[in-house]
């Protein structure tokens, strides 16, 4: 029989989501998964504060992703930093409330990309482990990605033309997830997580532009929707005349924008992790599989015979030193099958997909506060 406290509990566990739910505005990637645990009191009594820093470059890219490709080799493409500050807090006995807000840039073979991004979630241990009975947790979460623009510089190829540059005004990305995770802790053994989660994604973006050239003279093009307005951007003398302005379909070229960069869908994850806590060093060890269904976008790129991805594979390894009763240093590595495939949705389009086919990983440095 539920108890009262128990019931009051989970109202306010419920009522907290709403309130985190109207907070997502710019939203952070779903943050390490594959650690989550129905008892986080083991690692915190009543919360903790983190800040950490992950970066990737040619001198920690232990898979040679730039090597694998001609058009990136002794280029910035694929590096990566940022940082990201995350706390969490006991609210009672069973129930905690966390958040991250954190910043990102991303670099191709000539351009960089910042994206900003942030999450809530709130979960509630509703079962207590009990013999060999793990314990018992769900937990609500909304998370993403925004940028105010991202610009290619690089020529990009669509179906019928070539774009000298695109700009995507505010591009972002929006999900939510619900998670059951089950965490068993047994004497003098490592602590057992596992977890499985669903959620929905929705990508967005406030405009398109982009320039092309046609005839041999510089246009500027502004989309709407899959409508096109075109403008000569400079004085041009071409043979035949020049054309100042023209309207145009993207459909005409087998380009359908909004769901090619604006597409929603829907994911599945299961993971489990060992946590080895120690007395000056603890470990853990995580494994996260990523399925997702994007509406549109992939039949669209299987039309074109061009490559799209959908599942995805996680390790991370982590240590933790303390260094003093509440202070701890972290170091963290996370391996990847696929390219951002699931910390960052807002990446992946028509134009980008091909490159989520590659390997990569992360590695992150830290401080955590327990209270």
């Amino acid at each position: 029989m539920r108890t009262p406290h128990r019931s009051v509990a989970i109202r306010q566990f419920v009522g907290c989501l709403l309130v985190a739910s109207t907070l997502v505005a710019p939203a952070f990637a779903a943050p390490l998964d594959v650690m989550l645990s129905a008892v986080p009191e083991r690692g915190s009594i009543r919360g903790f504060l983190e800040l950490t820093t992950d970066q990737m470059n040619s001198e920690l890219d232990v898979f040679r992703v730039r090597e694998s490709d001609p058009n990136t080799v002794g280029t910035s493409a694929g590096d990566y930093h940022g940082y990201h500050i995350t706390g969490a807090l006991r609210v009672q006995e069973a129930w905690w409330v966390s958040g991250s807000i954190g910043r990102r840039a991303v670099s191709s073979a000539s351009d960089t990309f910042y994206y900003d991004n942030f999450a809530v979630a709130t979960q509630l241990r509703f079962a207590d482990a009990a013999l060999s009975r793990p314990a018992m947790a769900l937990r609500l979460s909304a998370w993403g990605n925004q940028a105010a623009a991202t610009q290619s510089s690089s020529p990009v190829s669509v179906p019928g033309a070539i774009l000298n540059t695109v700009r995507i005004e505010a591009p972002a990305d929006r999900s939510m997830q619900v998670d059951l995770i089950g965490t068993w802790v047994l004497p003098n053994r490592p602590v057992v997580n596992t977890s499985f989660g669903i959620g929905w994604t929705q990508l967005r973006y406030g405009g398109l532009t982009a320039t092309t050239t046609r005839n041999g003279c510089d246009y500027a093009l502004v989309f709407n929707g899959n409508d096109i307005y075109g403008s000569l951007a400079q004085d041009c003398n071409a043979t035949g005349g020049v054309i100042q302005q023209f309207y145009d379909s993207s459909g005409a070229y087998g380009v359908d924008v909004a769901p090619e960069i604006a597409w929603r869908g829907r994911f599945w994850q299961w993971g489990a992790s060992l946590h080895w806590q120690g007395d000056p060093w603890s470990y853990k060890l995580g494994y996260l599989y990523h399925a997702v269904q994007r509406e549109a976008v992939d039949s669209i790129l299987a039309s074109r015979g061009k490559p799209h991805f959908a599942q995805n594979h996680l390790v991370l390894l982590q240590s933790d030193y303390r260094i003093s009763p509440n202070v701890y240093l972290l170091g963290r590595v996370q391996l990847s099958s696929n390219l951002f495939f699931s910390e960052m949705p807002v990446t992946y389009n028509s134009s980008t997909s091909e490159r989520f086919g590659s390997k990569y990983s992360v590695f992150s440095l830290g401080i955590r506060w327990a209270f």
